[in-house]
């Protein structure tokens, strides 16, 4: 699979490997942090527990259980956690380990890869240095769900590896073409972003290879291109089967118009090459209204740039095959980033890993060009410097992801007007039961998003659990007077009096409720649950049918009146009321105890 000069590299290898590890072995000492770590791995222990949902993986979204509405497809992700935790269990020092030696594996296929296309290894050398410790790597890196990038740098690696040395080696072309598409398979079913990848193969022809654009549509060219084509048809097809649809992420994302979107394309093409060019300031949150690119002059500057970049794509054609290979493959890297097809968030360093190959051709090919080497080596000097101050970057960079705390307070010092660093924060802190910093933290989330219930109810319950009765029933009375039509605003504020065994307080609220809509059924059983503490039993049962009445399939009114009836001796009833209400929902383990031993009672009555 490696040539005999490739062996020769173990040198360049160790010197990557020990960069590597110089930079990233601190975060064997991280946390998981509350932005999907916890989602996929500490929250889904159950699932990554089970050996047997490797092969389940493939069926499922990538947060499982955890959100009923995902467009996410990593099955190789979710592999990866499985076989982790049959190592680490829920250490998050092992999921970090087998992030650094993933990216350890990936610099070190970028070395062959480059020295394949350069013959100097050099240039592979400073190429894979820039690339393992650039800063825009840290997040990738150091963040556990980060991995899903590193993995498709990985796969994108190893697919154009194995297709050059098709090309290269006729004699095992065969076998390289295979695990090149395996890499591609692998890489689409990591991520589906790899897609835009399959476009490397038929520009490293062209540009590298310096095949004809006519030789591209031979029947014995169509073939070999067709067939990474028929992979990626098929996994559109597997998606479609598990969420109804081919992308899916219009339905969740696809706020703004395909038109709207392609105006933004040299806003975010720019601001993308100026992170991977000035990686200052990085942070999780980097919000497009911030962006310099949106006013003129700047937003001109923007489409300036983009137009100029692809002419320089067609320049270098002609001249420097590395150096146009560099800009394509950074290109191609790009499309997924450039919100093509809607994304959650615009702008994330971690989608900029694999591009990252992509320029780091680019800039060591430029700085060792002959221009530079003849003046004075000013060339390595510049690369020494840029290696430099890369590390410095990462090395500052790294710490803020050491646990959720650092990383939402950097976000906050950043970008403060994001409402999502807030919550998140005041999600940790209460996490760690500190509710006093989290009450601060969640009063300023609502000061920016004064409509979102979701800060409310996690307002509210904090102040529960700090025993502040008064604040807790206020920050009800707030959410009922945003939405007097929502009869869980009222449940949520009546079943707080019924915690304080305030049943009085509790019965008007849901009065209060029935003023407004008499058909709320969940308002309806929980009245009847307080009549029956109440020993007014005729009521309940108004309640509890009330409740059906509104609503046939609500199962939980029927279990309600069916346990009611058996205290109150009418079994028969009792039995009728749990049978029709099993054909709506499961019961409970005491349900069903009691339908088992009515049925004893009443022989003349089956089970259904």
């Amino acid at each position: 699979m490696f040539d005999s000069n490739s062996r020769t590299s173990w040198k360049y290898f160790l010197l990557i490997a020990a960069s590597i590890g110089v930079v990233y072995l601190q975060t064997l000492q991280f946390d998981f942090v509350n932005y999907d770590d916890y989602d996929l791995i500490y929250e889904n222990e159950s699932y990554i527990s089970d050996v047997s949902n490797i092969f389940n993986s493939f069926t499922t979204h990538a947060f499982t259980s955890h959100r009923k509405e995902s467009v996410y497809y990593r099955p190789i992700l979710l592999i990866s956690y499985i076989i982790d935790y049959r190592f680490w269990g829920l250490n998050p020092a092992g999921y970090h380990l087998t992030n650094i030696l993933l990216h350890c594996i990936t610099a070190l296929f970028i070395f062959l890869l480059i020295e394949l296309l350069t013959r100097n290894k050099l240039i592979a050398l400073f190429s894979t240095l820039l690339f393992a410790l650039h800063p825009l790597q840290v997040e990738a890196v150091a963040w556990i769900a980060g991995r899903n990038d590193v993995l498709l740098g990985l796969f994108i690696v190893l697919m154009i590896y194995f297709y050059i040395q098709h090309h290269a080696k006729p004699e095992k072309g065969k076998l390289y073409f295979t695990l090149s598409i395996l890499s591609f398979t692998f890489a689409l079913f990591t991520k589906e972003s790899a897609a835009f990848y399959i476009f490397l193969l038929p520009l490293y022809d062209v540009v590298i290879k310096r095949d004809s654009l006519r030789s591209l549509f031979s029947s014995s060219t169509f073939i070999r291109y067709s067939i990474p084509l028929v992979v990626l048809i098929g996994y559109m097809f597997i998606r479609l089967n598990i969420f109804g649809e081919f992308i899916g992420v219009e339905k969740l994302y696809g706020k703004l118009s395909f038109y709207g979107r392609l105006r933004l394309l040299p806003l975010l093409f720019t601001e993308h090459l100026n992170l991977l060019l000035f990686p200052f300031r990085l942070c999780i949150e980097h919000p497009l209204d911030n962006l310099i690119w949106l006013d003129p002059p700047w937003k001109y500057f923007a489409w300036f740039i983009t137009i100029v970049f692809i002419v320089a794509i067609g320049v270098a054609a002609h001249y420097n095959s590395r150096l146009s290979f560099g800009l394509l493959f950074l290109f191609v890297g790009l499309l997924p980033t450039l919100n093509i097809f809607p994304v959650a968030v615009p702008i994330l360093e971690h989608r900029l890993y694999t591009p990252l190959i992509g320029f780091s051709i680019l800039v060591i090919t430029i700085l060792l060009s002959e221009q530079f080497v003849r003046k004075s080596k000013i060339g390595i000097v510049f690369i020494l410097l840029i290696l430099g101050f890369a590390t410095f970057g990462s090395l500052q960079r790294l710490p803020i992801w050491k646990n959720s705390e650092a990383l939402w307070l950097d976000a906050i010092n950043k970008a403060p007007q994001m409402r999502r660093s807030y919550f998140n924060l005041a999600g940790h802190y209460f996490d760690k039961q500190e509710y006093g910093k989290t009450v601060v933290i969640l009063n300023k989330y609502i000061e920016l998003n004064p409509n979102d219930f979701m800060g409310y109810s996690k307002l509210r319950q904090t102040y529960f659990l700090m025993g502040l009765n008064d604040e807790a029933v206020n920050v009800c009375r707030k959410m009922i007077a945003m939405d007097s039509t929502s009869q869980s605003r009222y449940v949520d504020l009546a079943m707080l009096y019924e915690h304080f065994n305030l049943l009085d307080s509790a019965l008007k609220v849901y009065n209060e409720a029935l003023s407004i809509d008499s058909n709320f059924y969940e308002v309806h059983d929980k009245l009847g649950t307080i009549y029956k503490k109440l020993n007014r039993s005729e009521l309940a049962i108004y309640h509890y049918k009330r409740s059906f009445e509104s609503k046939p399939d609500y199962a939980q009114a029927y279990f309600n009146l069916g346990n009611l009836y058996a205290t109150l001796g009418e079994n028969q009833d009792a039995l009728q009321i749990l049978k029709e209400g099993m054909k709506y929902g499961n019961p409970t383990e005491e349900i069903q105890n009691l339908y088992s031993k009515l049925q004893k009672i009443n022989k003349n009555i089956t089970f259904p």
